[in-house]
């Protein structure tokens, strides 16, 4: 049989003569076809057509493929199936296993099981991996994996000890020989200015210059760097000053779109509205509001969109609608306590504030009462303290 005979119209001729030459690996769908042609079963001819490669590629090869896989199958919604193929890749022989393949996979199995709520399980994953690479020559994979334990702690409401792996990345990135990629270093700077922020010592992060501080002056805005911004300007609106931290949020909500992850995307803009709203511009912030609602109804986002259903409140306070405001505390208390409490406390925090303006002292009193609690579990004791004194401040206006 020639070449052209055994290709016919489904394949080409030159296909063919690379497939037998070992230039070509042929598609599961091509090696059907030759072995229906050739009346013999795929199993005959696959070693037949085999590209001769070094023992060591073949396997980096199957081992990347897995990885693919076990990754579609987290996406497609099976992270336990994923998690079984990720630690059947990390349980591999270490001879031959190439390096990114199993730094890869601890990450992943870590980030799975974050978001299965198993943070301590993923977190001495984590500290396994941290242990066995060494800071010289594994830097890159040490700063990877300690941004993966602060973004992984952070998330499950430890945003003290979050802190302290971040710091240690930010450390062991100013001493490395060889300095950070950008893309690293901007990763690096979300997570330590994230739990900065929350474990209410935010000049931490300004002070310890771990990545690049200059952003293109316009353009969409990568979601680390917008991360970044959002916090910084949440400290500036602590600390009074309005209107830095509006320029700033502002420019952070043009900027940032839902492709840098819809909870970012979300609270930047219910946090701007919110900001708007303390500044006397309820118009432009129930524009924020309104829009937002609608992009995450379109997306048919999972995510209950915390901050902009917070800003909606405020709004419905200014506008006089009691029912509302108290339908939509009575929604962020029910959410679940795991995850990000300290975000869910300062939401209540907001909340809390619109309910003792409309004068139902009471309500206002559980709101804050539960926020400083959630603050208290989330290590955030700093926004805890002022939840409190909030409280009080309460008690002396009752009384």
């Amino acid at each position: 049989m020639t070449q052209h005979e055994l290709a016919g119209s489904d394949v080409s001729a030159s296909y063919i003569s690379l497939v037998e030459r070992g230039k070509r690996l042929p598609s599961g769908r091509a090696l059907k076809i030759l072995a229906a042609r050739l009346g013999v079963g795929t199993a005959d001819i696959s070693g037949v057509v085999e590209r001769p490669e070094s023992t060591g590629r073949v396997r980096r090869r199957d081992l990347v493929g897995r990885l693919v896989a076990a990754r579609r199958r987290w996406e497609g919604g099976d992270p336990e199936g994923a998690l079984r193929e990720f630690r059947s890749l990390v349980g591999t022989e270490p001879v031959g296993r190439p390096d990114d393949v199993y730094t890869e996979s601890q990450l992943a199995i870590a980030e799975i099981l974050g978001a299965l709520g198993r943070a301590d399980e993923g977190a001495a994953v984590l500290l396994r991996m941290l242990d066995a690479l060494a800071p010289v020559p594994r830097a890159e994979a040490r700063l990877r994996g300690l941004i993966a334990l602060a973004d992984l702690l952070e998330a499950a409401g430890r945003v003290q000890d979050g802190l302290r792996y971040a710091l240690t990345g930010s450390l062991e990135a100013a001493g490395a020989q060889a300095p950070a990629g950008a893309f690293h270093s901007w990763y690096l700077l979300d997570a330590l200015t994230r739990c900065a922020y929350w474990s209410g010592c935010a000049h931490w992060a300004l002070e310890a210059g771990t990545g690049p501080q200059e952003c293109p002056a316009d353009g969409v805005l990568p979601g680390p760097r917008a991360g970044i911004a959002l916090h910084r300007a949440l400290d500036l609106w602590d600390r009074g000053e309005t209107d830095r931290a509006a320029g700033l949020l502002a420019e952070t909500a043009r900027r940032v779109t839902p492709a840098a992850g819809f909870r970012l995307w979300e609270a930047v803009n219910g946090r701007h509205a919110l900001l708007l709203l303390d500044r006397g511009e309820p118009a432009a912030a129930r524009s924020i509001v309104e829009r937002g609602l609608v992009v995450a109804s379109v997306a048919r986002e999972a995510d209950f969109p915390l901050w902009l259903r917070t800003a909606e409140a405020v709004c419905a306070e200014s506008a006089g609608d009691r029912d509302r405001v108290w339908v939509l505390g009575e929604q962020l208390s029910a959410l679940p306590d795991s995850g990000r409490c300290h975000e869910k406390a300062a939401a209540l925090s907001e909340i809390a504030a619109a309910c003792a303006r409309l004068g139902d002292r009471e309500r206002a009193a559980g709101h804050f009462r539960y926020s400083a609690e959630l603050f208290r579990r989330a290590q955030a004791y700093r926004h805890a303290d002022r939840a409190r004194e909030r409280l009080a401040g309460l008690y002396e206006m009752r009384n």
